[in-house]
């Protein structure tokens, strides 16, 4: 019965690595050694008939996606069964995570303090410590968000999006806490 069990593990195992292939096949149009009916996953050959005025380029473009969004899904099968029986790597990534998260969040608080006395120099000593870590994600913030007559609220975008990825995955309730708790996924 185990063996039989192995077998039938390693079988579906293989089936997902393959189907994975497959996708990526369909996705990059790499050249394979099998026919391109054959090396076409089912699921972009049965598709319905393209809408009128749809451009080739338009359909080739929802089939690269579509392909990989399957080989994404198929790599979650194949990854999440893996990963399930060794959480070894979750007190590790929390460890680091956790002052990641708080000093991330520290900087981006200065730095909406810095951001009231426009008269210093963020290339100075004491500034450049906050500066220098978050400008790239502010500078790229800000095109998505413009200040708000005249006061820059990107920094405390930030802290609300970092507070929140903490409280997903590090949180009482969080992933990965509920992973480390029950050994699995």
């Amino acid at each position: 019965e185990e063996s039989a069990e192995k077998l039938l593990h390693m079988v579906r195992g293989s089936f997902f690595i393959q189907l994975a292939q497959l996708a990526a096949v369909a996705a990059v149009r790499l050249p394979t050694r099998t026919p391109p009916a054959v090396a076409r996953p089912s699921c972009l050959a049965t598709r319905p008939p393209a809408e009128v005025g749809a451009t080739p380029a338009l359909a080739a473009a929802e089939e690269r996606a579509t392909a990989w969004a399957l080989g994404a899904a198929t790599a979650m099968m194949v990854a999440l069964p893996a990963g399930a029986a060794d959480v070894a790597w979750v007190g590790p990534t929390k460890a680091v995570l956790s002052p990641l998260f708080a000093v991330y969040t520290l900087l981006f608080l200065f730095r909406t303090v810095l951001s009231w006395f426009p008269k210093y120099n963020l290339n100075a000593f004491p500034y450049n410590v906050a500066a220098w870590p978050t400008e790239p994600l502010l500078r790229a913030t800000r095109r998505l968000i413009p200040p708000v007559a005249g006061v820059d609220i990107t920094p405390i975008v930030w802290v609300a999006v970092i507070s929140f990825f903490s409280e997903i995955l590090l949180g009482p309730q969080g992933l990965l806490t509920i992973v480390q708790k029950k050994g699995g996924f």
